[in-house]
């Protein structure tokens, strides 16, 4: 009877002494982790682009005119600062590189416009001026080489531009004939003029490799002057002051020359 009653004593010792270890055991076992979903993609406006715009375009003109070297002070275009407006078209092109939140750029672009102004002379300015004397300016396409700097929050860059800027500026006069009436002496000048141009604009990255926004800009071209020399028998000149606003709508291709691609994971 002793005996058996110190090896159930033994045996629940042992059994005491191993429970700690087998704790220890089932403590050391590894825990399982739920997975870590990865940070959405955020857009890198780092690229170079091609692409196409289209809006409106508004003038600003003031000139006079010279007969015989004498200067009437006429309004160019009918009052001492008006304004016209027309539609312009085409294309740009340029690159980009984006360091945090800032992007820099250099763009150029050129366009086609619509702008046209005609002045015709009534009655009063005789004799230098005929009634039914007319005066046109044209501004067929224009083009600007300028820098950005904006602040990108994901797809959406806000920005600003500046640099210069050259449009074509076609002038022409045709002077009526007395007693007839009617148009006779005709002639025609043009000048590329070259002056600053600013604004500012938005652009948003709706798909990976396209972005879509709006852009205003004003540029200043400065004086042109005009003699027109077909009117020999009637020297006639004028002097131009030409300046211009516009707003035009943009749709970019952006691709990649500094390897990777337009959209950037950050972790």
């Amino acid at each position: 009877m002793k005996r058996a009653l110190a090896l159930s004593v033994g045996a629940v010792a042992l059994a005491a002494m191993s429970f700690p270890a087998a704790a220890a055991d089932l403590g050391a076992r590894p825990i399982t982790k739920a997975p870590v979903a990865a940070p959405p993609p955020v857009y890198n406006w780092t690229s170079c682009y091609i692409g196409v715009n289209g809006g409106g375009k508004w003038s600003h003109l003031s000139g006079d005119v010279a007969v015989d070297g004498v200067l009437i002070g006429v309004p160019f275009a009918g009052v001492s600062n008006n304004s016209n407006n027309g539609g312009v078209f085409g294309g740009q092109l340029g690159c980009q590189w984006q360091a945090g939140g800032w992007v820099f750029g250099v763009e150029g672009d050129f366009d086609g416009t619509s702008l046209k102004r005609t002045f015709v002379a009534p009655t009063g300015f005789e004799p230098f001026l005929l009634a039914g004397d007319a005066f046109e300016i044209k501004n067929d396409w224009q083009a600007s080489v300028r820098g950005r700097i904006g602040y990108a929050w994901d797809r959406l860059l806000v920005y600003a531009t500046g640099g210069v800027a050259f449009a074509e500026v076609k002038a022409s006069a045709a002077l009526v004939a007395v007693p007839f009436g009617t148009p006779v002496f005709f002639a025609s000048a043009s000048d590329t003029r070259s002056g600053g141009t600013f604004g500012a604009g938005f652009e948003y990255a709706f798909w990976d490799n396209f972005s879509i926004g709006v852009e205003y800009r004003h540029s200043e071209f400065g004086h042109a002057n005009f003699a027109f020399a077909g009117l020999a028998a009637v020297p006639v000149a004028t002097d131009l002051k030409f300046r211009t606003d516009e707003v035009t709508g943009r749709l970019n291709w952006h691709f990649n020359w500094f390897g990777g691609g337009p959209v950037a994971a950050r972790y």
